[in-house]
């Protein structure tokens, strides 16, 4: 069962998650980010960094939703972190706006966390364990299970409030019951749902966060509902739990000092340096309360993450709590207070040196001089990241330095051999980009030009111009006379940089090639023109001759036929 979810089409390559999770359950495939289950302890930090809402929980509410309209007997088991972290004027009220809900009964889970809390004073009285730590966070336990598997034996061997609350429930109410449990956790629906070991006392989770989203849906205003009393006894002081020291205090106040010193400790990293103490030997007769999440449960990942606010809520919890024990009958015998642990530890391939070396070579890392270890990847070191590229949980093209140098390399190639001056300009029409042919025309090298501004070389009222109105300028035609040229200007607002970009083209060449075509032309129709005009001059004087010639040709024909008439008459 997953209990967190990827969608695939939203993640967006920035590796957020994999850098946040503390024990490296991610894999990148194909740039897209998946969780190892056999790694992951389910404590959903992923879920609330995600900027892209790639990852989600896997909701009961439907499935809730589908039992109230069938009319089954379900039971709510109310995390104690309501009276902090729901928007309540009157923490009760949350009992009258479930049973609008439709919920045949409302309970408050700490009932079953009185039962633990009594377990876990028996177990610091009988003095055998030689550190205790408590396993009323279901992520600890997958965290000891998975990644120190040697520390086994110190986690308490008890279930946790949600599951002994669960199985007092369907005792003492038949099995036919179905307990929802609502509160601000994801791994406790792992622990409900998919942990074979404790599965089937909770038949459903629901969030915080689902369950305000419900209510509003509804048109159930919390605030405007009655006060009502809770099924349960008043559990005292075990309310306390989803806030630091909270079992500390309440175990204090069964059994007071005893021979194990009491420490508290919460967030992932906390968590794991303790155990590595631990590991080492360096703590005995430390009775610990370990949760996974900063700020204990009224900061879980199911919940509204307001600035402040976890603070806030601690507070309210405790303003609301009677700091005294309290003794309930507990209906369940030992065996179903018992908790089982299993090793369930990953043991990955490791590459050899050689391999090692061969890896970091392939994403640009030859020498220990080019290994920047930023951390960018989601990995502390390169040659921790080629580790996991070796063990088929990371990709070379993650490295974000490596894709930077690429893209710089790419772009640096572009503008190093594009045959037009581009330049980018600021506000202030200060340089901020100014390439090799940029760097021949005006005769100083990019290092000098990023100092200067634009108007140190040209007229800039185009520029300007563009810069107010935003509307580009598409090879307008200039002259520069002090550099000799004819240029094609193209200006561009760069609006999401708020800068100007210059591509210009030296046009001067093909100026004046069509000028000395011009020119030929020119010299073709003149000397056109001159041959036209002689012809005529010829054709004219032509004419002249043949018609002097005509009219002495017809003088004398006349003459001739006259004197040929005047022989016949005679």
């Amino acid at each position: 069962m997953n209990v967190i979810n990827f969608r695939d089409a939203n993640c967006a390559h920035c590796y957020k998650c994999l850098r946040n999770c503390d024990v490296k359950a991610i894999r990148i495939k194909n740039g897209q980010a998946q969780i190892v289950q056999d790694m992951c302890i389910f404590c959903g930090h992923c879920t609330e960094i995600c900027p892209q809402q790639a990852k989600t929980f896997d909701s009961d509410l439907e499935y809730v939703k589908h039992m109230l309209k069938h009319r089954e007997h379900l039971v709510v088991s109310l995390d104690p972190s309501y009276s902090g972290l729901l928007n309540l004027n009157q923490p009760k009220k949350i009992v009258d706006a479930l049973y609008k809900l439709g919920f045949q009964d409302v309970r408050e889970t700490a009932e079953g966390a009185a039962l633990i809390t009594q377990e876990y004073v028996k177990l610091i009285q009988e003095g055998k364990m030689e550190n205790i730590i408590t396993t009323s966070c279901p992520s600890i336990i997958y965290l000891v299970e998975k990644h120190y598997p040697m520390l086994i034996p110190y986690l308490a061997p008890v279930i946790s409030p949600m599951i002994a609350h669960g199985k007092m429930i369907k005792k003492r109410m038949g099995k036919h019951v179905k307990v929802v449990f609502i509160g601000p956790c994801v791994a406790k629906k792992m622990e409900a749902e998919a942990d074979r070991r404790t599965a089937g006392a909770v038949d459903a989770v629901i969030e915080f966060n689902e369950l305000e989203k419900w209510l509003e849906e509804e048109g159930i205003d919390i605030n405007t509902c009655e006060e009502r009393e809770f099924t349960n006894p008043d559990p005292k002081v075990n309310r306390l739990y989803p806030v630091p020291t909270g079992i500390m205090r309440a175990v204090d106040a069964y059994y007071g000092p005893g021979k194990y010193k009491m420490m508290t400790v919460n967030s992932v990293k906390s968590a794991r340096e303790i155990l590595h103490s631990m590991k080492r030997g360096y703590l005995k007769n430390c009775f610990v309360e370990l949760h996974l999440c900063a700020g204990v449960c009224v900061n879980g990942p199911g919940v509204n993450k307001r600035r402040g606010f976890r603070f806030k809520a601690a507070m309210n919890i405790e303003d609301t709590v009677c700091p005294e024990p309290v003794y309930l009958e507990n209906p369940l015998t030992p065996e179903e207070m018992a908790r089982s642990f299993t090793p369930s530890q990953v043991i990955n391939k490791m590459p050899s040196e050689a391999e090692i070396r061969e890896i970091l070579k392939t994403i640009g890392r030859s020498n220990s001089d080019t290994e920047f270890n930023c951390g960018a990847c989601g990995y502390m070191s390169c040659r921790e990241k080629a580790i996991a590229i070796y063990q088929g949980k990371a990709e070379a093209s993650m490295c974000l330095i490596r894709s930077y140098e690429n893209a710089c390399s790419q772009a640096n190639v572009v503008m190093d051999n594009i045959p037009s001056i581009v330049m980018i300009m600021d506000k202030d029409f200060r340089i901020r980009e100014f390439n090799k042919k940029a760097e021949a025309v005006f005769g100083v090298t990019r290092v000098q030009a990023l100092k200067t501004y634009l108007f140190d070389y040209i007229d800039t009222a185009e520029f300007e111009e563009v810069y107010k109105t935003h509307i580009p300028k598409i090879h307008m035609k200039k002259k520069w006379d002090y550099y000799k040229m004819t240029v094609l200007e193209t200006i561009v607002y760069v609006e999401n940089a708020d800068r100007i970009l210059t591509v210009i083209d030296d046009v001067t060449a093909d100026e004046e090639r069509e000028e000395k075509l011009m020119m030929r032309k020119l010299n073709s129709i003149k000397m056109a023109q001159e041959v036209i005009d002689k012809q005529m001059t010829t054709a004219q004087q032509i004419a002249g001759l043949l018609g002097e010639t005509t009219a002495e040709t017809k003088a004398t024909l006349n003459e001739l036929r006259d004197y040929m008439l005047e022989e016949e008459d005679a």
